[in-house]
């Protein structure tokens, strides 16, 4: 059996002001995020991580190593695990990308799968990328405990692939910055422990 922790990266400037980041645009950690990396490290400090993984972009790998720092471990980094890349829509505030791409705001809303955003990377290259990843490091180091640092979209994706959803539910499926996924992997199928937890939040004043 493996356990898989997957946490999405603590928060960027970005992140606070709606901007889309995408891929292109590679946003390091405020200091707030920061402050949550280490909230979500104080708390996984006594968990038996074998593996630590993650995106290649700063905001994701910072998360990941101040997290694998209280192991003494090193942190692989994977572009599979990357963001999804938003095309034109990167570097724009939500709200201009709603005014400006209307039409396809409203498909990327409801059928995130069937948007066609401008020079943009497509739900279904995430799901071969960052699940064709996850399976070949689960194959290759069998029964040993993983844990990924990724990105909003690309974990959402993950999910809903590995719950049995259909990606058209992407959207319905929060995760905030820091939040923490665990699953459990028996070889075959995957059992879902926890979804978006983020009580390591609590304790800490921002």
């Amino acid at each position: 059996m493996s356990k898989i922790y997957i946490v999405r990266h603590g928060e960027t400037e970005w992140n606070k002001i709606q901007r889309a980041q995408g891929c292109s645009n590679d946003i390091p950690l405020s200091y707030e995020g920061r402050v949550q990396a280490m909230a979500i490290a104080k708390r996984l400090k006594d968990e038996n991580i074998d593996l630590f993984y993650s995106s290649d972009l700063k905001r994701a790998y910072e998360t990941a190593c101040i997290i694998a720092k209280e192991h003494n471990k090193e942190v692989e980094k994977c572009k599979e695990f990357r963001e999804i890349s938003l095309g034109d829509w990167e570097g724009l505030n939500f709200n201009i990308i709603q005014e400006k791409y209307n039409d396809i705001y409203n498909v990327w809303r409801k059928s995130p799968h069937l948007a066609i955003i401008p020079n943009a990377e497509k739900i279904p290259d995430i799901v071969s990328r960052a699940i064709g990843k996850l399976e070949k490091i689960l194959n290759e180091n069998k029964e040993k405990n993983i844990l990924i640092v990724s990105h909003g979209i690309t974990i959402k994706v993950m999910l809903s692939v590995l719950m049995g959803m259909e990606v058209t539910n992407i959207h319905k499926i929060r995760q905030d910055n820091t939040s923490l996924n665990i699953l459990e992997y028996d070889g075959e199928s995957y059992d879902i422990l926890l979804i978006n937890d983020t009580c390591h939040l609590k304790e800490i004043e921002i």
